[in-house]
């Protein structure tokens, strides 16, 4: 304390009558998510939902070349720009 009486140190502030205590963590605000519309049901659905949770519509996928996200109506990923149409090659064949 600087002797004025005004400033306190950490440990002072603690049993001040007037400091305010923490906050509860459970009283929080929600974190807000980023939404975009369904192109299905127009309903609101956090941006990287792969499906619709209203409708069920098929809403986002995986670029097979970078694994980024890319809409479904999307011929080339935005990111690394791979034919998304393009036939993705089967993982599950057996190697010969």
């Amino acid at each position: 304390m600087c002797g004025c009486g005004h400033h306190l140190i950490p440990s002072e502030r603690m049993h001040d009558e007037n400091a305010i205590p923490p906050a509860n963590p459970s009283m929080q605000p929600p974190v807000r998510v980023s939404t975009v519309r369904c192109p299905g049901c127009g309903g609101a659905i956090p941006e990287d939902f792969v499906f619709c949770p209203n409708c069920g519509r098929h809403v986002l996928t995986a670029c097979p070349k970078c694994h980024r996200a890319a809409q479904t109506d999307w011929t080339h990923c935005a990111f690394c720009g791979a034919d998304l149409l393009a036939e993705p090659a089967n993982p599950a064949q057996p190697h010969a």
